[in-house]
């Protein structure tokens, strides 16, 4: 049984190497869903208040990482075949998607910390006072977002179209979530669909443990995600598709 564990621990810390190594390697999709976020955070130089703002940087980081270049890369190497040979090899299904949530997951999380360490250092604002609360809801929404792309993945019919349907997924998503969170003169049946879209509870978490007093945890919006990820691991264990589309 040792030695079996051993193995698996192996080929899943394998696999992780391998992810980081077509990730950092592959520009478009680091500027994209790494640097993209980060020069939001410069651009911040022109508000009134750029420090206020910085929560909803990180909140992005999540999103954009997790959702749209996950969904787009899996398309992808789906289509070029690259799942398909992956499954000839002793490599697990699950072991392979664990590989990459967790090549994401350390992703996010270098890029929250260069998030913080940057807002404070050019615009002096202050650090998270509730870091476990916001280690929490990075790591909460990094594993609903990432349900939700391999989820949005099985959607793409090629890889030609990978791009198109996941940007206009994640623009729709938080556009939706700008628009009826913001927006005076909203209905309320309208705000309340923009309180369930994941990208709203993401930021209220993110908000909640970032200064201030603390409240105690925002459950709705735990539960919400967590409804997410339920949803996004349903859909993809019943639809996603390992080999490439007959009509690429």
């Amino acid at each position: 049984m040792s030695a079996v564990t051993g193995t698996t621990w192996a080929m899943f810390a394998m696999q992780v190497r391998v992810e980081q190594r077509i990730f950092w390697r592959n520009l478009s999709s680091v500027f994209f869903t790494f640097v993209l976020p980060l020069v939001l955070l410069f651009t911040l130089w022109i508000g009134d208040d750029p420090a206020a703002n910085v929560q909803y940087i990180v909140a992005l980081s999540v999103f954009s990482t997790g959702f749209q270049g996950l969904a787009i890369q899996v398309a992808m190497h789906r289509d070029q075949g690259v799942l398909k040979g992956l499954m000839a090899t002793p490599l697990r299904p699950s072991l392979l998607i664990l590989g990459k949530a967790a090549s994401v997951t350390l992703v996010i999380l270098i890029e929250s910390v260069l998030i913080v360490a940057l807002s404070a250092l050019l615009f002096g604002a202050s650090f998270p006072d509730h870091l476990v609360a916001l280690l929490a809801f990075v790591l909460l929404g990094t594993a609903t977002f990432v349900a939700l792309g391999f989820a949005l993945a099985s959607l793409v019919p090629n890889a030609e179209s990978a791009p198109a349907v996941t940007n206009a997924a994640y623009l729709g998503i938080l556009l939706a979530s700008i628009l009826l969170g913001t927006v005076d003169g909203v209905p309320g049946w309208l705000q309340a669909v923009g309180d369930v879209i994941p990208f709203s509870p993401l930021v209220e978490g993110v908000e909640r443990a970032w200064v201030g007093p603390w409240h105690g945890m925002p459950w709705a919006s735990v539960g919400i995600l967590a409804a997410w990820f339920v949803v996004g691991v349903a859909w993809t264990t019943r639809r996603f598709r390992w080999d490439p589309s007959t009509n690429s």
